[in-house]
């Protein structure tokens, strides 16, 4: 466990909600890494992705265990135990891939007979009742020249009580590495999580370039693992018409951008009926 710690650059009484932050980082780096590695930038020692894998599964294993009394067990019984998580992620990985595949199939399927989508904007974070279909309508309604917003529903529990939560954690996280949509609607915890993730796009630079005029009061600074100060990478949109009859759990909602400069303009659009239609 000491060297477990010690890989994720992280104290031993280290909170889980730090463990996961540091691990999300750790996979961009690595990320990051691999794609300078491949266009033949190599920089020095590179990060393990193994290893950092197998340092996370075990910390968050162990805790997930500290509250459950252990009886004393045959051999085999004694193997499951120690290695029932390394077994339960293999699953998972598997499941989940076998998932994107299906998906992904699907989406063309669905793409052939469905136009364009001029913005995509996810829901990320505990909002397991959001009704997408009705957000989609509702932002549509402010947009009424555009044919098509894609919204989806991406569940990140607040907590992992299950193999269950733990296997849609999983899945937001590859869904955050292969599926890069252009604005987020997080809560107040996977806002904090993801900004210093460095995701989301910085205000000020976006509405330096679009014109945008964000109220100062609906403005939610964050800091990244390289700034040295915070900035504004949220916009507090709680309580906007568009969120009625959406179920969004008491939770707050917040507006990150993650689009590219080409998808700027739309983003604009989208982002200033929000801002003139919040009461």
């Amino acid at each position: 466990m000491k060297k477990a710690y010690e890989l994720l650059g992280l104290p031993e009484d280290a909170t889980r909600e730090q463990v996961e932050n540091r691990y999300f980082i750790l996979l961009k780096r690595a990320r990051s890494e691999k794609t300078r590695s491949e266009a033949g930038e190599e920089d020095g020692e590179t990060l393990n992705l193994t290893e950092i894998n197998q340092a996370y599964n075990l910390i968050i294993g162990i805790e997930s265990e500290k509250t459950v009394t252990v009886v004393k067990q045959s051999k085999i019984g004694h193997f499951f135990y120690y290695y029932k998580l390394h077994v339960i992620v293999g699953l998972l990985i598997v499941l989940v891939a076998g998932y994107m595949i299906k998906e992904g199939v699907d989406k063309r399927r669905e793409a052939a007979n469905t136009p364009p989508a001029n913005l995509s904007v996810s829901v990320f974070g505990n909002f397991y009742f959001a009704d997408t279909e009705l957000l989609e309508q509702n932002m549509l309604n402010l947009v009424p020249e555009w044919q098509r917003i894609k919204t989806s529903l991406v569940y990140n529990p607040p907590e992992i009580q299950s193999q269950q939560d733990m296997a849609l954690q999983q899945k937001s996280v590859l869904m955050l590495i292969t599926e890069k949509d252009e604005v987020y609607v997080t809560d107040e915890r996977n806002f904090e999580s993801l900004a210093m993730q460095g995701l989301f796009v910085k205000l000020d630079e976006f509405a330096a370039k679009t014109g945008l005029t964000i109220p100062e009061n609906l403005i939610r600074k964050a800091r990244t693992e390289d700034d040295t100060a915070d900035y504004a990478y949220g916009i507090d949109l709680t309580g906007h018409p568009i969120f009625n009859g959406v179920e969004v759990g008491g939770e707050r909602q917040i507006v990150g951008i993650r689009a590219p400069e080409d998808k700027w303009d739309d983003t604009r659009i989208l982002i200033g009926k929000l801002l003139e239609t919040m009461r």
